[in-house]
This record gives structure tokens, C-alpha cells and sequence, in this order.
């Protein structure tokens, strides 16, 4: 049995926390025994905004946990195996390390960080305190994602052609998401999501060329447009904006392949091979992917086995891409080089 610690109790962390309690009930081998947040308001009943329905509860029983208000004080007092960061994106950095340089296994919530030489450190730490990172690339453990995976690996429907990726929401409300260097803007945070399964899907691209638009005055990007370059000449684009005026939260993608089509929209997830025939596909358990993800990671730590599907070098390349799509932007849409 794992003891485990969750640092940051905003609105993902939130999420995360629901998401560790299924996990214990369901019987998976962790004992969540602390919770640390800066802000002793956090352990109480709080509404936050969060574009993902059944993440969050409204109220929790904090009196089952060691709650904390000081990160160094929680891992020098608690025994702990793994620890759960999801703080601001300025922080994942600082605090992930502190985490493992106390010899502590850490999952460390999106994007890894918003430079290269953070994220590098991130990777060092953990091979230097000989303990596991992984970053919450949650796309890479959901359901509909992982069965379009397959389809690239298993080559049913023949080489990848190229495909369409996208998500759009509403702006977020606290100030150091809207802050280019402290969370990146829509680019950063939400985009990265789409940057990410290019990554997984395709591999990192040769070039990029992004056009992007500040919407908010000193954001990262409220609204960004993206087509990667690769030998293959894989007809690749993703779109995404956090300015969205409509309803709700939106995302899903079309991926192309020689013999066939896959797609996830409003309308479902479904495939066709040529002459438009449909295609059975599994059954996808709607558990989102934070669920399975940190479920991926506990059973990787209790047996010692190799991440195969989300290691911490893989989202240091996501993090690449997402830089050279920023400075494309910066440059009018300019391909810049990885």
C-alpha cells in the first residue's frame, strides 16, 4: 500500500482528489494520507471552476487527511511514497523537485513546465533521488484516445495520412493563467493536450508554423492554430482557444489514415474504412483519463515496471513542440525549426 500526498487543492487538484478516493474505494493500493494547499481556505467547502464534469465535489471530508499549508513540512513530517502535484504551472518545477529530492515518487499534473531547462531539472532529480516522475498527459490514458492509439500501432486502417485535433472553453478566472510567464496562456494549458497526442501519435515533428492570437493582455496565446511538419508529409493540424463565447467545453479530433478515418465529436466516437463502412469499436469506460492515468502510475511504482506509455522525456518533447509553436506565433506564423 502506497502513502500518498496531494499538493495543491485548486480546482484540479480538486479533481484529482475525487479521482484518488475512487481509486481507494475501488480498492487500488494507495492510502491518501495528506493534503497541502498554501491556502487554509482550501480545506473547507469550496466552489471552483472546473471544465470537466465529474471531477469535482462541492465538499470533502478533510478530517480524514493530515492537512498541511507547507510542502516541506508535509514531507518531512509524513512517510510518503508518491506524491500528486497540481499547483500553478510556475511551481510544477520548484515543487516536483522538492518532492523527489525527499526521495519520493512524483506525478506532477500538465504541462511539465514552461522551459526546457525546468523540465530537464524535473528529469535529473528523479534519476539523481533514483525515483519515478510522470507528467499528467491525461489524453494519453482516456478512453477514446487510446483506442485511436491503437489504431496508429496496430496499422488496421493502414499509415497515418494526418488528422485534425481541437478544444475550446471558456477563459479561466485566476490571474496566473492569463500570465504568459507564469502559465503559458490557452498554448500552455489547454493546447497542450492536442500537442501532446501529436507528439504520441506521430512522434516530434520537424517543424512547426503557428498562427495565434492575445486576446488578453499578457497571455500566452488565447487562441492558437497549428500545422506540424514531418518527413512523412502527415497532413497534421490542431486548433484551439480558451475565448470561446458559445457553451462549454469542447474537444475531439479526426485522424486520416490510407485505408480508413477515425473520429471523436459531438456526434460520438466512431471509425470508417473505405466505401464509408463503419467499423465496431470497443466499448470506452467513461472514466476520463485522470482515473486510469494515476492508476498507470501506482501500478508502475509497486512493480517496478517500465513506462511504456507516458515517460517524463516523452512530455519534455511536448513541451519542445509547444515552444517552437510559440515562437512560430511570435513570428507571424514563421516554421520554425525543432
Amino acid at each position: 500500500m502506497l502513502k500518498m500526498g496531494l499538493v495543491g487543492l485548486g480546482g484540479m487538484g480538486r479533481g484529482h482528489l475525487t479521482q484518488l478516493e475512487k481509486l481507494m474505494a475501488d480498492g487500488v493500493g494507495i492510502e491518501l494520507v495528506a493534503l497541502c494547499d498554501i491556502d487554509p481556505k482550501a480545506f473547507g467547502k469550496v466552489k471552483t471552476s472546473l471544465n470537466l464534469e465529474g471531477m469535482e465535489k462541492s465538499d470533502y471530508d478533510f478530517s480524514k487527511y493530515h492537512c498541511y499549508d507547507n510542502v516541506d513540512e508535509m514531507l518531512a513530517n509524513e512517510k510518503l511514497d508518491l506524491v500528486n502535484v497540481v499547483v500553478p504551472t510556475y511551481e510544477h518545477s520548484t515543487v516536483a523537485c522538492k518532492v523527489m529530492n525527499a526521495g519520493v515518487n512524483c506525478l506532477c499534473e500538465k504541462p511539465m513546465a514552461i522551459s526546457i531547462s525546468q523540465c530537464q531539472l524535473m528529469i535529473d532529480t528523479a534519476k539523481k533521488n533514483n525515483v519515478r516522475l510522470m507528467i499528467g498527459q491525461c489524453l494519453r490514458f482516456w478512453g477514446e484516445w487510446v483506442v485511436l492509439k491503437d489504431f496508429f500501432t496496430s496499422g488496421r486502417l493502414g499509415a497515418p495520412i494526418g488528422g485534425f485535433y481541437y478544444r475550446n472553453g471558456g477563459t479561466p478566472t485566476k490571474d496566473w493563467y492569463l500570465c504568459r510567464e507564469k502559465g503559458g496562456g490557452a498554448l500552455f494549458d489547454q493546447h497542450i493536450h492536442d500537442v501532446d497526442m501529436v507528439n504520441y501519435l506521430y512522434g516530434v515533428p520537424k517543424a512547426v508554423s503557428t498562427v495565434g492570437k492575445i486576446v488578453i493582455p499578457g497571455s500566452g496565446y488565447d487562441t492558437c492554430a497549428t500545422n506540424y511538419i514531418y518527413d512523412e508529409n502527415y497532413c497534421v493540424h490542431t486548433e484551439n482557444l480558451w475565448v470561446n463565447h458559445e457553451s462549454g467545453f469542447r474537444h475531439g479530433f479526426r485522424a486520416d489514415f490510407e485505408e480508413g478515418t477515425v473520429v471523436f465529436d459531438e456526434k460520438g466516437f466512431r471509425a470508417f474504412s473505405k466505401g464509408y463502412k463503419a467499423i465496431d469499436l470497443p466499448a470506452v469506460p467513461q472514466l476520463g483519463g485522470h482515473y486510469p492515468e494515476i492508476k498507470y502510475f501506482v501500478e508502475l511504482i509497486e512493480n517496478n515496471g517500465i513506462n511504456t506509455i507516458n515517460p517524463p522525456e516523452s512530455s519534455l518533447d511536448t513541451i519542445r513542440i509547444a515552444l517552437a509553436e510559440a515562437k512560430s506565433a511570435d513570428l507571424g506564423g514563421a516554421i520554425v525549426e525543432l
